[in-house]
């Protein structure tokens, strides 16, 4: 009986120190998924130098964290969750933060904050639907409604509240969906721009982006009642499923790096500001109150916009 337990007593001890020595041996490599979403990541051009929402953040980041290789890789967005559920070693640098990890991410602290979700549409429907349905929009009233065709690229998410109200109206049965993987964010945008569409939902700043560096001259946003969200905060999102602890081990360098560097950072917030003030002018308040105090230093001004394009 003794031996029994003396085995089962080794037996165990070297399966714990297995899986302790496995959990603990340093990552090598961190490999940042970006898909075809701009303007969340865009080839650098002069009218955007910084890049995208996410592209200077991604770069800084693998500035600073020198101690492991990096690896960017672009996929179509609806391919993400494969690479998630494959427990590849994976970090997403524009996903929505939340406050308790979940089976598919381990998260950063904040990062930024975007606008609540609005109605995307043309010049020329925005007056009717407004006129019909409210000033904001009462979306469950506007997806319900057989007269208007609503659209979304296929992988497209949003809050639980707005998911399930799509879910519960007869536009999920309905909706026009986008699976091109060139550019969903532009296929969605163009079919509406040619009058396909009726309306589709995104943040506002995706219409200020396909107005100004696009030829879709026509798309405007419009507020939803459903969303009265003053700000959303986005993160760093790295695999929970991948192995060796990769996820937790990552979000401690990601965060270590926010803290030090990367959020007071002068080309980050201007790359931030470029692409997120003009549809949010309440960017700079909400920035330094839900993202900078976790840098522990105390909260500059964020620098001038005033060398930034204006069109």
């Amino acid at each position: 009986m003794l031996k029994k337990s003396f085995l089962f007593i080794s037996v165990f001890s070297c399966l714990s120190t297995s899986t302790w020595a496995e959990e603990n041996t340093p990552i090598k490599e961190i490999i940042w998924l970006q898909s075809y979403t701009p303007p969340f990541h865009i080839a650098k051009n002069e009218d955007a130098p910084q890049g995208g929402i996410c592209d200077n953040l991604t770069e800084q980041l693998i500035n600073e964290i020198d101690d492991v290789k990096h690896t960017r890789l672009i996929v179509p967005q609806e391919r993400i969750n494969k690479y998630l559920n494959e427990g590849q070693n994976i970090c997403f640098p524009c996903v929505i933060h939340k406050k308790v990890n979940n089976h598919l991410f381990n998260y950063s602290t904040p990062t930024t904050v975007y606008p609540p979700f609005n109605i995307i549409t043309t010049k020329e429907l925005a007056p009717e639907l407004s006129n019909k349905h409210g000033s904001p929009i009462k979306l469950i009233n506007l997806l319900a409604d057989p007269s208007y065709v609503y659209g979304q690229a296929a992988a497209r998410k949003y809050t639980d509240k707005i998911n399930t109200i799509i879910e519960n109206t007869t536009a999920h049965h309905k909706a026009s969906l986008s699976w091109s993987s060139e550019n969903e964010s532009q296929a969605v945008i163009s079919r509406l721009s040619h009058g396909f569409l009726d309306y589709s939902i995104d943040y506002p700043f995706m219409s200020d982006y396909f107005v100004k560096h696009s030829k879709f001259k026509n798309i405007v946003s419009l507020a939803i009642e459903e969303d009265n969200r003053e700000y959303v905060l986005g993160a760093v999102g790295c695999a929970a499923n991948a192995p060796n602890n990769f996820a937790k081990q990552a979000i401690s360098k990601i965060n270590k790096a926010l803290k030090n560097k990367v959020l007071n950072s002068e080309k980050y917030q201007q790359s931030q500001q470029f692409w997120l003030k003009q549809s949010f002018p309440e960017f700079n308040s909400h920035f330094k109150q839900q993202v900078l105090p976790i840098t522990e230093q105390p909260t500059a001004e964020l620098a001038s916009t005033s060398h930034l394009s204006k069109d």
